[in-house]
């Protein structure tokens, strides 16, 4: 799957959690979400080999819930297409016995290398998704805005319901969740 999206910073949810549901979209989940990334570690270099490649392994805990992710991240200006996007391909399979999952991957030379955890609200309309994420921190000295995230399609769907949602004001970024903690000076939570 193409997964295309945008990040909206510093929303107001209850605002905008009323004009989704103004809008007709239908709250499909509303719970923390917990992330662990894996990689293969380079000694030599201390970087990993698929975040070298644009390349990412997540375990993502929704609920009761577990499944794993592998993106490869497009950032070629070739690649993107619509510009303006995060655009990534996306594969994701639902996790059965979670201890077995995690002995495979260490078995074949994976590590956790850092996670996240967010309060996830999550609305779907006419084939988008709307996402409003508060992101937990391990210290109450920084925090992250509450931000939106629309996954739609192509750029156009994007485009016409950030201004359905009265946003296109609002910065709006296309990225990567590092990205995110850097720009408001919160410490990414490396294993």
């Amino acid at each position: 799957m193409l997964e295309k999206e945008i990040k909206i910073l510093e929303v107001d949810v209850e605002n905008l959690k009323g004009q989704l549901e103004k809008l007709g979209a239908v709250k499909t989940f509303e719970w923390y979400i917990h992330d662990i990334y894996y990689d293969f570690a380079c000694v030599e270099t201390w970087n990993h080999k698929m975040d070298a490649n644009k390349r990412l392994f997540r375990v993502r805990k929704k609920w009761d819930v577990h499944m794993y992710t592998i993106k490869r991240k497009r950032n070629k200006k070739s690649e993107w297409g619509e510009g303006g996007l995060k655009v990534a391909d996306e594969g994701e399979r639902e996790i059965t016995d979670v201890e077995s999952f995690k002995n495979v991957l260490e078995k074949y030379g994976m590590q956790e290398t850092r996670e996240k955890k967010k309060y996830r609200i999550s609305y779907a309309l006419d084939n988008c998704e709307f996402d409003i994420d508060d992101y937990y921190l391990w210290d109450d000295k920084n925090t992250i805005p509450p931000l939106l995230e629309i996954e739609a399609h192509t750029r156009d769907d994007i485009i016409k319901w950030t201004k359905n949602l009265w946003l296109e004001n609002h910065r709006q970024e296309k990225w990567w969740s590092r990205k995110l903690f850097l720009h408001y000076g919160v410490e990414y939570s490396w294993l």
